[in-house]
């Protein structure tokens, strides 16, 4: 047990240490920790079970702007493991997690404190002139800080809480242990109601009851629906892109006054106009191959690599601030003489957060092409520098976490639990494999074609609509999804039975013949309304903790087989 410990431990601290994203970034989602939680602990189906049903109830659950609304590292390695420690039902995961997952959020805001002195000292550092201490301080103190605070309680939990664990679940009477587990079947409601909050359009909303009643009329699985859904969504795309197309190819026209023989007086007509798009910068070209000192591919490599920690010492007081100055480090020096290096990573200190993997790294791939002319000479400041990246931040932010969080993590955990509810082991290895390609290999596209484009690239997308049309394909393979979820895994039905003369009447009979997977859907939709009312998830999931125990005792509620 002693080894289970030390490894559940590793994996929590690299839950929150992020030092190398393609590494840890999976991490923070349950599905993945909780196989590699079954694995360290000796029992991997259970571990992957259990992961799974607590992924369910964070599908919706997006990380934005640097606010946590719940701390999904915690709730799925420490609830794994609380129930490979009690051998409980995978089902009761949900139960413990919640708890831990509250308790997370303390967690995150001790972490993200102290990593704010790293950054003063990172400052003080550039000012002595000692680059090299800069990506001392972004790595090392952040290590210790993730160890004690994520680290130190898991190993705890691990080495030392099969007793307690046992007494727990051994005190709970058999009636309560059923009523958590309509808890556990009514929390995943909740994930999906943020998700649909998050998707949801009314001019799409209905591809969400499409996928719910292909589940439950066509018994279609999450991926047939998923692959269902794609075809639909290429279609739609297809369609789309082709009338803008046509509008495209019609000329511009305008009114204009000029004089000819038919119109002497110079009356307004509308003519045809050939538009030209402009120079983005409103200068000239710069031909790259004058310059001095350049950038190869190899050093684009290498800083696209390095800037996948960026988020090692994430902080409260400037959050990637100190990742991304340790990032520049190598094109700096390249690019700089030696009394010049400091001073120039000093403008990478200030405060700056965008959705760093996907869309994020256009910004800097800009950056460093702005870095580029100001070093062999051209008139580019600091300040210019600074100006787009923080004007660029914000739409990076809003396109990424949109496309990343919102839509395909959700698309690839829902086909990735279905699976590993399923029992099959490839689930969190689909998940977590095809995920990371995503986003990783557009993070790289992104980050090579904004140094390539310059401070053009990132507006030439914005406006050209592709963003929305992309967006909106994926949505409807997100919603369609996401109806299925709503339909196989809010495991929910009423035992409720009225006896008239010699009769009886099953009321979950009566609702089959209207419609199968009635309540479910009924409940996913009045959670969905409560979310869409900005009411707060932690009151939301009170509510489901009580609801659920209560009807559960009355008989109302009970809990059915995933289907």
């Amino acid at each position: 047990m002693l080894l289970a410990a030390i490894l559940v431990a590793i994996l929590a601290t690299f839950s929150q240490w992020w030092f190398f994203a393609p590494i840890t970034r999976c991490m923070t989602y349950p599905l993945t920790t909780g196989l590699l939680v079954g694995i360290f602990m000796g029992h991997p189906m259970l571990g992957m079970l259990a992961g799974a049903n607590i992924q369910l109830v964070y599908l919706g659950w997006i990380n934005a702007g640097g606010v946590m609304p719940s701390n999904t590292m915690v709730a799925g390695i420490y609830g794994t493991a609380l129930t490979i420690l009690s051998s409980a039902n995978p089902k009761l995961a949900v139960t413990f997690a919640i708890p831990f997952s509250l308790l997370g959020l303390l967690m995150v805001q001790i972490y993200q404190t102290l990593n704010s002195f790293w950054v003063h000292k990172a400052d003080k550092a550039l000012d002595e002139g000692k680059i090299n201490q800069v990506r001392w301080l972004n790595f090392v103190p952040s290590f210790f800080v993730a160890l004690i605070v994520y680290g130190v309680p898991a190993f705890c939990l691990v080495l030392f809480g099969k007793g307690w664990a046992t007494a727990l679940i051994n005190a709970i009477p058999e009636s309560l242990t059923t009523a958590l587990e309509v808890v556990g079947g009514l929390m995943p409601a909740l994930g999906i109601a943020m998700l649909l909050n998050y998707l949801g359009k009314k001019s799409l909303n209905a591809f969400f009851f499409i996928g719910f009643f292909l589940a439950v009329y066509l018994k279609l699985d999450t991926t047939a629906v998923a692959i269902f859904s794609a075809a639909i969504a290429f279609l739609i795309f297809i369609s789309q892109s082709s009338k803008d197309a046509k509008k495209d190819a019609e000329p511009a026209k305008k009114k204009v006054r000029r004089l000819t023989l038919n119109n002497r007086a110079g009356e307004s007509e509308i003519v045809a106009a050939a538009v030209t798009a402009p120079n983005a910068s409103g200068a000239a070209a710069i031909d790259v191959n004058d310059y001095q000192v350049q950038l190869n591919k190899k050093d684009l490599i290498r800083t696209w690599l390095w800037q996948q920690t960026d988020e090692a010492a994430y902080n409260y007081e400037r959050l990637q601030a100190l990742g991304l100055t340790n990032m520049m480090i190598y094109p700096i020096k390249k690019l700089y003489s030696p009394e010049r290096q400091a001073e120039e990573l000093k403008k990478y200190m200030v405060f700056f957060n965008t959705e760093p993997h996907m869309v994020g790294p256009i910004i800097h791939g800009i950056a460093l092409s702005m870095e580029e002319a100001r070093a062999n000479g051209q008139e580019v400041s600091a300040e210019d520098i600074n100006g787009v990246r923080t004007g660029l931040m914000g739409p990076a932010a809003g396109i990424g976490d949109t496309v990343q969080q919102g839509i395909i993590f959700p698309i690839l955990a829902s086909i990735g639990a279905t699976m590993a509810l399923d029992g099959n082991y490839l689930g969190p290895v689909f998940f977590t494999v095809i995920f990371e390609l995503l986003i990783y290999v557009i993070g790289y596209l992104m980050f090579m074609f904004g140094y390539k484009k310059g401070k053009s690239s990132v507006i030439s997308i914005l406006k050209n609509g592709l963003i929305d049309k992309v967006t909106n394909a994926f949505s409807i393979v997100g919603l369609m999804v996401v109806g299925t979820m709503a339909a196989t895994r809010v495991t929910i039905d009423t035992p409720l039975v009225w006896t008239v003369g010699k009769s009886t009447m099953k009321l979950q009979a009566i609702l089959n013949t209207l419609a199968p997977g009635l309540i479910p859907l009924a409940i996913t939709l009045l959670i969905w309304k409560l979310v869409a009312k900005k009411i707060s998830p932690t009151w939301i999931i009170l509510g489901i903790f009580v609801i659920g125990i209560l009807f559960s005792y009355l008989n109302v509620f009970g809990v059915v087989a995933a289907k």
